[in-house]
Parts: C-alpha cells; structure tokens; sequence
C-alpha cells in the first residue's frame, strides 16, 4: 500500500480491507457525480483556521490482526505514521498541500496545510490514502506481500494470482451487511459475461456497448450508470495555431459541434459534457440554458464564419479505442458541414500524450489523464501560469477565478465561482470535455441497496450491499 497507484490494488484488491480517514459519500440516495466526503475512521474534523485543521477519531476501532498490534486498537499515531510513509511514494502528490500531521492525543489528528485548499480532503478520502499498520510494515520492511492488516469492514481471508480475492465480515457500526465479498477479476469478457448469465457474479462493470449485448441475454438484470468525475474525451482548440488563432473560429467549431450526438451514438449515453475539472456535485455544472447558442447551434458557427476563407484543420486523435476514432469522424462531419475543411489523424498514445502536453495541434481529441480533484487540473492546465497550458493569451480574470476557488471553503461560494469559471471556458472555446465518462454496472436482481460513487477509486459502497434471493 502507498507505493502502488494501481487501482486493481487499493479498490479492488487487498486494499478494501483498510480504511481511510475519510471517504467519499456513497448510497442510492447519493447525486453523482460527487465528491462529498465523510467520515470513515474520524468522527468529526474542523478549521482552527483556513490552514489548520483538526480530527477526532472514533474510539475503539479494532485492528483485524489483534495478535500482531498486540491487542491495541487504532490511534492517531497510526494516522501519522500512514500518511508519513505515504507522502514518501508515488502517491504523495494526493497530500501534496499538507505541510504537517501531528497526533496531540490518541484521538485527536492535526493537520497544517501550506496554504488553503479546499481540495486537501479529497486527497485524504482518495482509495490510494490508506491507514496501515506500523507492526505489518515492520515484519517484512513494506507490505508487497502483507500481511493486510486494515481496520474496514472487510477482513481479508485470502488472495489469488488468478484475479480472485476473498474477504469475511468485519462488523462494525452495524457494516457490512453481508457476510462475505468475492471480487473476482477476469479479463475475458466472454467468460464474464457467461458468469453473470448463470448467476455466479452479482455485480460487474462492464462498457456501454457490452451492456447492450448482456440486456438481451439476461432479462432480468438491470444497470446502474455511475456518472465519473475528472476523466472522458477531451476536445482541445490550440490558440496558438491557425485557424484557431481566431477567438471567433474557435466558437463556431464549438457551435458546430453537437456533444449529445456522440454521447448517444459513440457512448450510448454513458457521459456528460463537462470542461475536463471534477464537478464536486451534479449542480455545479453549466445547464443547457448557458450552452444555448454556444454548442450544437451550426447555424450561429455558420454566421461566425462568415466572410472567411474555409478553414483548413486536422484533428488528431490519439488510438484509445474505436470509440475515439468514431468520435472524431462524427466531429470532423459536423465542421465540414458549416465549411470547415477537415482531416482526421490517428496517432500512437505517446504521440498523443506528447502533443497534449506541448500544444503541438490544431485540435486535438482523446483522453486526458484522470484528475481527482478540481485543483488539479485548473491550476495546471487552465491557469496561465499552469505547467500543462498551452498557451494563447493570458486570462487574467479567470486566473483569479481560478486563484480565489483554490482555497475557498464555503461550497456555496465556491459553486458559483465554479460557474463562473466554466463561462469564461466556454467563451474562450480552447478546451472542454464533451464526454466526462461515467461507469455503467450490471446487477443481478436479488442485489439490493446498490450506490456506486467511483470518485477517487472509493469502495466503501459494497458494505452497504446485500442479496435477497
């Protein structure tokens, strides 16, 4: 744990057996996409000031190997060595605005942050930001091959090279509610989807297009479609190359562009249109009302382009998948239709990866590399000064936009800058993500009480699970 950024580990391997100080919100009644957080080992938390914070934790959380912690249970001290070991490793930069964590008590966790932030809590309730152990790490020098020793609702009882990961009850505050979890994870998408035919998987995750395939062979199975924050297609408009030098031809290839075109016919609507920074709630993005006029209007791209040359411009799209590919085609059809003249160039990931960071295009569409907080990505990418921007003339306003969000605590206050900002990006029309993923499950019909939310890798979900056959 803490050197191992793979998924496969901390949600869906041993890692579900440890708990973090806090979580992400989960259940059926929770609006996605979110990135509200929660308690998990704390009770409550609080601001001393805008760089202090201060967490109580629960009393008498209880390691799973009493023997090896010597019947002790849980202590900050636990907390501030995790996070210690953890800001050594590659998954630092998740706590990289802390400055300090100190354990005044045994219950009592504080923390100093460089400078306000209002994402820190988010890199804390992240999947990778688990509590450990000292006594597990000491036996072998690291925890390649354990012991799991975690203090979450699910122990771990066994682990297999061939996908398969058992874990029993833990019970604790009334989780989980059922006895045992079996993840299995198998490659093969026939073998799984045969699997689920038979009954002998109850939840999968599967893309948009398998869905449509398993619904007609499994009658009575239903899906669940879990929207994503900070990953999806990203459309990009170089200002620094024409034709996109051009602050009104970047608009009318935008007006051109219809989002809800390719999410149905590319994606089966498994998205939404977002501008490539998580939404921490699904109302704090624009509303169809703000993109009137601006998206899927070809006749005002038209009207932008009038008394011009057309525009000559080659997409470049980076080989993730036929869907990528199949997205550009339908954008490229789509600027031809208002007078674009328009080629299509699929390139290698690394070609792609390397032009997105140097803003070597005209445009450009694939994916971005998944962001977990809103932070992350406007301070980087959006902001002038962010080592990922490609350039074009300085924004000063959203600059500060961006600047005063950072550190603002208050979600209300914060929502509405969100806003403003995603106006200001919309209006300058050099990037947006016209498909923020979202993640499609299938169930089985006796599974009940499923509230999946897959911001920051969480798992906390499936204590809440149970089967009614």
């Amino acid at each position: 744990m803490h050197f191992d950024a793979s998924p496969a580990l901390s949600t869906w391997g041993p890692g579900i057996a440890y708990s973090r100080l806090l979580r992400f919100r989960t259940g059926p009644d929770v609006a996605l996409p979110s990135l509200e957080v929660v308690c998990d080992l704390c009770s409550s938390w609080r601001a001393i000031d805008p760089v202090t914070f201060e967490f109580t934790l629960r009393e008498g959380v209880a390691f799973h190997d009493d023997a090896l912690v010597g019947g002790r249970h849980l202590s900050a001290a636990d907390l501030v060595y995790s996070f210690d070991r953890q800001r050594t490793g590659p998954n630092a930069a998740l706590l990289g605005s802390i400055d300090s964590i100190s354990a005044p008590d045994g219950l009592t966790l504080r923390m100093g942050l460089v400078e306000p932030d209002a994402d820190f809590v988010i890199g804390l309730a992240d999947a990778r930001s688990k509590i450990v152990a000292r006594e597990a790490v000491d036996l072998a020098g690291d925890l390649r091959a354990g012991p799991t020793v975690g203090t979450g609702p699910w122990r771990l009882t066994s682990t297999g090279r061939q996908g398969l990961h058992l874990f029993e009850a833990f019970p604790g505050d009334d989780l989980p509610y059922a006895d045992a979890l079996q993840v299995h994870l198998i490659d093969d998408i026939l073998t799984r989807d045969a699997a689920f035919a038979v009954g002998h998987i109850d939840i999968m995750e599967v893309t948009p297009m398998e869905w449509e395939a398993l619904r007609d062979r499994v009658d009575d199975a239903v899906s669940l479609v879990t929207p994503g924050t900070g990953s999806g297609v990203e459309i990009g408009l170089s200002p620094l190359r024409a034709p996109f030098d051009d602050p009104d031809v970047r608009r009318a290839a935008l007006a051109a562009m219809d989002p809800d075109r390719a999410l149905s016919v590319v994606w089966l609507g498994a998205g939404r249109l977002t501008f490539g920074f998580p939404l921490i709630g699904p109302d704090w993005g624009l509303d169809e009302a703000d993109l009137a006029g601006r998206v899927a209007d070809p006749d005002r791209a038209r009207e932008l382009l009038s008394g011009t040359r057309p525009a000559h411009l080659t997409i470049r799209v980076g080989r993730y998948g036929e869907e990528y590919i199949r997205h550009a085609q339908i954008v490229a059809a789509e600027l031809r239709s208002v007078g674009f003249e328009v080629e299509v160039e699929d390139v290698t990931r690394l070609a792609y990866a390397e032009a997105w960071r140097a803003g070597d295009y005209q445009m450009l569409l694939g994916p971005v590399p998944p962001v977990t907080a809103p932070n992350a990505y406007l301070l980087s990418v959006v902001h002038s000064a962010g080592p990922y921007n490609i350039g074009g003339p300085p924004d000063a306003e959203l600059d500060a936009l961006i600047e005063r969000q950072a550190g603002e605590y208050d979600p209300q206050v914060r929502r509405l800058i969100h806003r403003d900002i995603q106006l200001r990006m919309l209006d300058s029309a050099t990037r947006y993500m016209p498909v923020a993923h979202a993640s499609v499950w299938a169930a089985q019909p006796w599974v009940r009480n499923l509230g999946i939310n897959v911001a920051g890798l969480e798992y906390a979900h499936w204590a809440s699970v149970w089967l009614e056959k």
